[in-house]
């Protein structure tokens, strides 16, 4: 991509102190990385095209519409690589989000945010804050990084320029300034708190908005005692409703359970949060054997993918176990019919999912399902059914454990050559696992029985080595790893800047994170085989965790399972409530994993957990193998 003027580029990217006239001049065709607008002025209501100009062979794109500070998101449908977009007269900004070849690209992290423009050639009202905004909000799950003093900056000079934008943000306006100006924001905060001290009668809204301010505010016995006046003023409203939400997770008992969810939904039918009770309430009654309230709660459940995820949910165990097979099949089977019913139910759609994004969702879970019913159906004996069932199941076959599982099952039903073909391909690509390789050694001896299959099985790994290799290699990144001083359980301060020279491993985690410990057994394995190689060190970062008994928590979790792990304790900052390492390492999710080189700089980001310590085990050490020649 040639680089733009800064001027140019800011209009294009970001807002900036740069003053840009009303009028713009006429429009020129724009690149953005490997795609090209055909124009550099987006009007609304004016069709444009944008064409790849790439030749990878996976793309996919879509673009967020922004309407002040909210964005929708739309697929980008192109045929013959081209297509066209047009853009609607509420909407302020766009943001282009483009997928190449499984990578994403985030322009260095500002992304591709545009302004719109009105059919006169002026820029929109509040664009400037739509293109500054979008990154700290949408734009953080695609790795944008925001620029808090831009928003506010935009923000007040767009209020300047158009005051009647406030009344168009509300409160969002008020949140928005106190995240990023917090000296500003405050005294906004104050000012609406007198306002609505004021008021001679308060609706149960501006109790609500009153308890909110105030916890902003951080002065939560003003917070919780403003709620409290609401729910009595108000004993059937919304705010009890939700206050009533804690007493159900807390409940033990299904009665219980079933009288708060009842006074919710009287209190408020509207509440988002009623079909997540009703699924709970069905999953409690099937493992209470109530099945007659079991069907009462799922028959209240009116979304096909909440129901198949319920019924998969339910026959996973119950095929891993080998038990009730009948009655797994049963509801195993009715999950995959949900799931094609959810295809053509795209009302269901979440708002933050574009069209085709919903249906690969769909796909993914159908996918999932599959694998449930295909084990179901090989444990009832009927392998043949199981085998088309996994085929589908395996997908693309980027899951070795689906991928495994596929393999057992033809050579059940002894077909040899398909597992000696399919075993051979799967391992070549680095999608096999140990068992797979001693399914295929039985294959191989039938289909090749004078085969060196020890030599084969060397080349595979070889070659499995180096594609790996060069996939790390691919995904290598190259920026400074943020400083950290850290007590850990001993109560020592560790620091980053100690460890200069040597690999560093953060391991981002929380006691409360099924994942992260599932993948602790192959973490505690790393630990022990590199304790005594000086240039490796592995830290288990504790973050996203409460609680004034915290460190005992991790501390005991730690001694109950005889992890030899350094544990270290990520610090909350107080007025952002933030965990200020995970953010400055921009951990948004975990189990998270983080290795900085020797020379202070982070090479690598692993985000989750397959379920595979194996697979886990040997990326490490390919990670740590790469930094260490």
């Amino acid at each position: 991509m040639k680089k733009l003027t800064f001027c140019a580029l800011v209009a294009v990217l970001a807002f900036s102190s740069c003053k840009e006239e009303n009028k713009v001049p006429a429009t020129t065709p724009l690149a953005l990385g490997d795609f090209e607008l055909s124009t550099d002025k987006i009007t609304q209501n004016e069709p444009f095209t944008i064409t790849y100009n790439g030749d990878a062979e996976q793309m996919e794109s879509f673009y967020h519409q922004i309407n002040q500070l909210k964005a929708y998101p739309y697929d980008i449908n192109f045929t013959n690589k081209e297509a066209t977009i047009t853009v609607p007269d509420s909407i302020s900004a766009v943001a282009f989000n483009f997928t190449v070849d499984g990578k994403y690209d985030d322009n260095n992290k500002k992304g591709y945010v545009l302004k719109v423009h009105d059919a006169d050639g002026n820029v929109v009202k509040g664009s400037n804050t739509s293109v500054a905004f979008y990154p700290s909000s949408y734009g953080r799950q695609f790795g944008l990084e925001a620029d808090k003093a831009a928003i506010a900056e935009a923000m007040e000079a767009d209020l300047t320029a158009s005051p009647e934008l406030k009344e168009a943000w509300g409160n969002g306006y008020i949140n928005t300034m106190f995240r990023n100006d917090k000296a500003k924001g405050k005294a906004l905060v104050e000012a609406k708190i007198e306002e609505l001290k004021g008021k001679a009668s308060l609706t149960e809204e501006d109790y609500g908005l009153l308890s909110s301010f105030y916890g902003m505010m951080k002065k939560r016995d003003l917070a919780d005692s403003i709620r409290t006046v609401a729910i009595e003023k108000f004993p059937e409203g919304k705010m009890k409703a939700s206050s009533l939400m804690n007493s159900f997770f807390e409940a033990k008992d299904f009665a219980d359970k079933e009288k708060i969810f009842n006074d919710i939904k009287a209190m408020d039918s509207e509440n988002s949060n009623l079909g997540f009770f009703t699924n709970n309430l069905a999953s409690a009654s099937y493992k209470a054997k109530d099945m007659k309230s079991f069907d009462k709660y799922v028959a209240m459940m009116d979304k096909p993918m909440d129901k198949a995820s319920l019924y998969n949910s339910m026959a996973w165990p119950l095929a891993e176990e080998g038990k009730d097979l009948d009655f797994a099949a049963k509801i195993s089977k009715s999950s995959l019919d949900l799931l094609k019913q959810a295809e053509n139910a795209l009302d269901d759609k979440p708002q933050y999912l574009t069209p085709n994004q919903y249906k690969k969702n769909i796909k993914s879970s159908y996918n999932m399902y599959a694998d449930t019913y295909a084990l179901i159906l090989f444990k009832q004996g009927k392998v043949k059914e199981a085998i088309d069932h996994q085929k589908i199941a395996i997908g693309e076959g980027k899951d070795p454990e689906l991928n495994e599982r596929y393999i057992q099952f033809l050579l059940e039903d002894k077909q040899y050559q398909a597992v000696s073909d399919k075993a051979n391909a799967f391992l070549n690509d680095g999608k096999g696992t140990k068992k797979m390789t001693e399914y295929y050694k039985t294959a191989f001896a039938e289909v090749n029985k004078d085969g060196d299959f020890d030599a084969v099985i060397a080349d595979i790994e070889k070659k499995a080595h180096e594609k790996e290799l060069a996939d790390l290699k691919k995904s290598m990144l190259n920026e400074e790893a943020p400083a950290f001083a850290l007590k850990n359980m001993d109560g020592e301060e560790v620091t980053l800047a100690s460890l200069k020279g040597k690999t560093v491993i953060l391991d981002f985690w929380a006691t409360w994170c099924g994942p992260c410990k599932a993948s602790f057994p192959g973490m505690q394995k790393v630990v022990e085989k590199y304790k005594d190689n000086e240039n490796v060190v592995l830290l288990f970062v504790d973050t996203m965790e409460d609680g004034a008994d915290r460190e005992k928590k991790v501390a005991d979790f730690i001694s109950k399972n005889k992890y030899d792990f350094n544990v270290i304790f990520d610090t909350k900052n107080k007025e952002t409530e933030e965990f200020d390492i995970a953010s400055s390492y921009d951990v948004s999710g975990i189990p998270t994993k983080v290795i900085i080189g020797p020379d202070g700089k982070m090479n690598f980001k692993v985000v989750g957990f397959s379920g595979q310590n194996e697979k886990m085990m040997q990326e490490i050490d390919l990670m740590i193998g790469l930094l260490n020649p």
